[in-house]
């Protein structure tokens, strides 16, 4: 009676736990494109994005590190001691609970997550169509002064975007920065019943503040040791690739926060 009792109370809490998961509605995939060293223009970065949205949720982050976290990933890497996870080519993660944002974004080996501050747009005049929508364009500068020009559309009236860029009448399917070393574009719209719930990362910082994240990237920008240990770097081949990784890491001079 007991056992009867308490599988009764597990199915319950099951079903009570998977009526409150919020499903979305739709899902828009991104290509981000990004030079992380303005010096070096010919050097870009490309890697591809999901948001997975509703009307009061959203979830956005590479389908990559999705299933890295959640302990099934999608690409292996051989080592002597057998197959391993392969490391997401990004990390980051944007999850969005009615008009609170939360943003979990890489300092060395750590996830540091924090609340984003509002975006605050102003509508210009500018009109084009994008995977056959329409589209308005906005402009908006960040807490940490960088500038933004983005576009929405009103045809899909949920304001949602890519990354924090949301907060506008209508959905983002293409944002850029004012120098163009940062540009991301919609690649496919389309309607989706997935799951939408925030990454748990493993080595994950909870800061109080922005400002506390911005500190622990400036550090470790200026002594990469800081937040990763004292890791070695190999190629294939096993030559130390340790002094070319640190010399790549204090040349960024873009982000996106």
């Amino acid at each position: 009676m007991k056992k009867k009792l308490v599988f009764a109370i597990i199915g319950i809490f099951s079903i009570s736990l998977l009526s409150a998961q919020e499903k979305a509605i739709m899902e828009i995939n991104y290509e981000t494109k990004m030079i992380s060293d303005s010096l070096n223009r010919d050097k870009v970065n490309i890697f591809n994005t999901t948001l997975l949205f509703n009307n009061t949720h959203s979830i956005y982050c590479s389908k990559e590190a999705k299933a890295y976290y959640k302990g099934i990933p999608t690409q292996t890497i051989t080592t002597s001691a057998g197959p391993i996870a392969k490391y997401p080519k990004t990390t980051e993660s944007i999850y969005k609970n009615n008009e609170i944002i939360t943003a979990s974004l890489p300092v060395g080996k750590y996830a540091f997550t924090f609340e984003e501050p509002l975006l605050k747009w102003e509508i210009l005049n500018e009109t084009k169509e994008i995977k056959g929508y329409k589209c308005r364009l906005a402009k908006t500068i960040t807490d940490t002064g960088q500038t933004f020009f983005a576009w929405f559309t009103s045809d899909i009236s949920i304001p949602e975007g890519p990354f924090r860029f949301k907060g506008l009448s209508g959905v983002v399917l293409e944002v850029y920065n004012k120098n163009r070393t940062i540009e991301i574009y919609a690649t496919d719209v389309k309607k989706s019943e997935d799951i939408i719930e925030p990454l748990k990362y493993y080595n994950e910082v909870k800061a109080k503040t922005k400002a506390q994240f911005l500190e622990a990237r400036k550090n470790f920008q200026e002594n990469p040791s800081m937040y990763n240990g004292n890791i070695k770097v190999v190629d294939a081949n096993g030559n130390d690739r340790t002094k070319f990784m640190v010399d790549r890491i204090k040349s960024i001079n873009t982000f996106l926060d």
